[in-house]
C-alpha cells in the first residue's frame, strides 16, 4: 500500500506537572530529511526519537514542533550557584559593617545577576522523558495514518491513469499492425521506382530482402511488449507493503525510454498523435508519483 510523503499528525497530554504537544508536518524529498523544533533542553533524547520516526517513515522532508510547558519548579534544570551568592552577600555585610551603614539584604537582586544562574543543558526526568516518547508515538500514528489515506488516493488517481495508458499501447498496436503492410508495399514501390529511373537492375529476392531490413527497422512491437510488461510491474507495485515512490519512478522513466523509440520509429501520423497522448498523461502520472514515500 503506497503512502504520500505528505502528512500532518497531532497529539497533546497535561499531566501533573507538565502540559505538552506535539505537531509533525511532512513534505515530498528524495531522503528522509528531519527537522526538530524543541527546547535545547531535550537534545539529548533527539536521537531516540530519531528511531521512532525511522520505524514509520523512509522519505520525506519532516518537520516535528513539541510544545512544552513545566508546571513543576523541580523539574526545571536552572540552579542557582549559591556559594557565589553567599560570598557575594557576606561581602556586602563586611562593606556594611566598615562604614557604619545598616544593611538589609533583598534577596530579589539576585536575580538580575545572570552569572548566579546556571542551567543545566539537560531534563533528566524519566517520567517526562517517558510522557514525551509516548505522546509523540501517538503523534506519529496520527501523521502515518494521514499519509495512508492520502496515499489510497494518489493510487487510485494512478490506477486509472496507468489503465488508459495500457489502453492506448494496444491502440497502437493496432494501428502498427495494420499499417506494417501498407508501409511495406510503400517502399517496394519508392525502391522500385528509383531503380526504374537509374536503369540499375536488382535480384527481386535480395530487394526484398533488403526491404524487409528496413521495414524491420521501424518495427515498434518489441518496445509495445516491454512497455505492457513495465504497465504490469507497476500495476503490481501497488500491492507492496513497502516503501514503491522509486521503484514506481524508475518504472515510469522506463516506459518513457519505450513510447520515445516508439515515437521516433513511428511514420504513421495517427499513431504519432497517440505516443503524444501517451506521452502526456505518463509525465502527469510521474508528477503524481513524485508525493509517494
Amino acid at each position: 500500500m503506497p503512502k504520500s510523503m505528505t502528512g500532518y499528525g497531532r497529539t497533546s497530554a497535561q499531566e501533573e506537572g507538565w502540559t505538552l504537544s506535539w505537531e509533525i508536518r511532512s513534505l515530498n524529498n528524495r531522503h528522509l530529511d528531519l527537522k526538530w523544533k524543541i527546547p535545547p533542553t531535550l537534545y539529548a533524547h533527539q536521537k531516540e526519537w530519531e528511531n521512532e520516526v525511522r520505524g514509520v517513515a523512509n522519505r520525506g522532508g519532516v518537520e516535528l514542533f513539541l510544545g512544552l510547558k513545566i508546571h513543576n519548579p523541580e523539574l526545571q534544570s536552572l540552579t542557582l550557584d549559591r556559594t557565589m551568592a553567599a560570598s557575594m552577600l557576606q561581602e556586602l555585610e563586611l562593606l556594611a559593617s566598615s562604614t557604619g551603614i545598616a544593611y538589609s539584604p533583598d534577596l530579589s537582586r539576585l536575580l538580575n545577576i545572570p552569572s548566579l544562574w546556571k542551567d543545566s543543558g539537560s531534563i533528566d526526568n524519566p517520567q517526562l522523558v517517558a510522557s514525551l516518547t509516548e505522546a509523540l508515538q501517538r503523534a506519529l500514528k496520527d501523521w502515518d495514518e494521514s499519509r495512508t489515506r492520502e496515499g489510497l488516493a494518489l493510487e487510485e488517481d494512478l490506477r486509472v491513469r496507468f489503465a488508459r495508458l495500457t489502453e492506448l499501447v494496444e491502440e497502437i498496436r493496432v494501428l502498427a499492425a495494420q499499417t506494417a503492410p501498407e508501409r511495406f508495399a510503400l517502399l517496394q514501390e519508392r525502391v522500385g521506382k528509383l531503380l526504374a529511373d537509374s536503369g540499375v537492375q536488382v535480384d527481386p529476392d535480395r530487394m526484398l530482402q533488403e526491404l524487409a531490413v528496413i521495414s524491420d527497422r521501424i518495427d515498434v512491437s518489441e518496445e509495445l511488449t516491454r512497455l505492457e510488461i513495465h504497465l504490469k510491474g507497476i500495476d503490481g507495485y501497488f500491492n507492496q507493503t513497502e516503501p514503491v515512490g522509486r521503484k514506481l519512478d524508475f518504472m515510469v522513466q522506463e516506459c518513457f525510454r519505450e513510447i520515445n523509440t516508439c515515437g521516433n520509429k513511428s511514420q504513421n501520423t495517427n499513431i504519432s498523435q497517440l505516443v503524444v497522448a501517451f506521452k502526456s498523461d505518463l509525465e502527469k502520472c510521474r508528477e503524481q508519483i513524485q508525493n509517494l514515500e
